[in-house]
């Protein structure tokens, strides 16, 4: 990575996967190339970690949790932050005049009533 990215920002990386083979006749002689898009959480010494998926601090019911990988720097063969840069868009917008907003893991009340 030559250019410093802030931690937090939204980021896509195509990147070289290893690939898994099993019981077949020849083995596959080359990584598999794969992209993704996520949110930068650290980066340091050899790898970087990406967070794709995570809860919002705000909504009812959030245990705080994210899911996402960890990825080794000398396979990433590109790294960019396009979001922030070009447009100045973020992928999250968090509007704090929302007090109530609809969760769909609202276990206290039902939309449909049983008849």
């Amino acid at each position: 990575m030559d250019e410093a990215i802030p931690k937090g920002s939204a980021v896509y990386i195509r990147y070289l996967d290893h690939v898994l083979y099993k019981n077949t006749p020849k083995p596959i002689e080359e990584p598999a190339e794969r992209e993704t898009i996520g949110w930068l959480t650290k980066d340091e010494k050899g790898v970087v970690y990406i967070e794709h998926d995570r809860t919002l601090d705000k909504l009812p019911y959030s245990s705080g949790t994210g899911s996402g990988f960890v990825l080794i720097k000398s396979c990433i063969i590109e790294i960019r932050s396009p979001l922030q840069k070009a447009s100045g868009w973020h992928l999250i917008y968090r509007n704090p005049n929302i007090k109530n907003a609809e969760s769909a893991l609202q276990t206290n009340k039902r939309k449909i009533q049983p008849q």
